[in-house]
């Protein structure tokens, strides 16, 4: 809203407009050369309760900032003057020309109106530098520790490194073992791919079968004139869809080791049929 009893903030400021403008860096060198005030250690030597704020001029501002909410700013404020210490930011510095010098570039003098480059006067003087908010006689292994890069520092370092590389180690380790054990068959599975059979008690000409994979399998101890018959087919072995020869099929010619399921319709063939 407009109102013509309270001006707005930029027109009229609750608090001292008296500023100081420099790099930030400078700030940070102000800070360490200023003459500082006493050290205090109880808090309720700082500031007496009732004095308030000492930048504060007038008003609820003290508690409450309700100016800034119900007084509107101008489209074009007034131009700050910075030879009285007057804050430029906002509206003040992208509406208003204050920013401008002739003697440089536009974007230099932009950027010397960061916010950081402002800092109210006194600041330096009285600005809370707290080195530490833990109160005196309370342990908190300050003094226990050593600076960073300190050679004394390098075997713990070293020992975290080996650790956290055995322990990262171990998850992968346990990770895939697990992977493999997943996919890995099961043992029921495992122990019906492998089948003994003891051939001892098999004659010559006789046929032995023995169920493996739920398939049968025909075992067969040739004769002499049995495996003769059999090598007088190996010319036309190239012919067949899988070619090949007597010996190549059994690796001890006495032995015949087939799976007895018909390719046809899958039925089972009789023995010596």
């Amino acid at each position: 809203v407009d109102s013509d009893f309270n001006a707005p903030s930029s027109e009229k400021p609750l608090y001292l407009n008296e500023f100081i403008q420099k790099p930030s860096a400078e700030h940070q060198v102000d800070v360490k050369t200023a003459m500082r005030n006493p050290v205090v250690s109880d808090p309720k030597d700082l500031v007496r309760s009732h004095a308030g704020d000492p930048h504060n001029k007038y008003g609820v501002a003290e508690w409450r900032h309700i100016h800034y909410d119900i007084v509107r700013e101008p489209t074009f404020p007034r131009k700050p003057d910075l030879s009285k210490g007057e804050l430029a930011a906002g509206a003040q510095v992208t509406r208003t020309d204050v920013w401008h010098d002739p003697k440089e570039p536009a974007i230099t003098s932009v950027a010397k109106f960061s916010p950081e480059n402002f800092r109210p006067v006194g600041w330096a003087e009285n600005a809370p530098q707290p080195i530490t908010t833990v109160p005196e006689g309370t342990l908190d292994f300050r003094t226990n520790r050593l600076p960073i890069g300190h050679a004394d520092r390098r075997p713990w370092i070293y020992f975290l490194a080996a650790s956290t590389g055995f322990i990262m180690s171990s998850i992968v380790r346990v990770v895939a073992c697990k992977l493999v054990h997943t996919m890995w068959p099961a043992k029921d599975v495992w122990a019906a791919g492998v089948v003994e059979v003891d051939l001892r008690p098999v004659k010559e000409g006789q046929n032995f079968v023995v169920k493996w994979r739920s398939k049968p399998v025909f075992i067969r101890k040739r004769t002499p004139d049995m495996i003769e018959a059999s090598r007088k087919d190996d010319p036309i072995a190239p012919s067949m869809r899988d070619p090949a020869t007597d010996a190549e099929r059994c690796k001890k010619p006495e032995w015949l080791i087939v799976i007895g399921v018909c390719t046809h319709l899958g039925c089972i063939p009789q023995p010596d049929a």
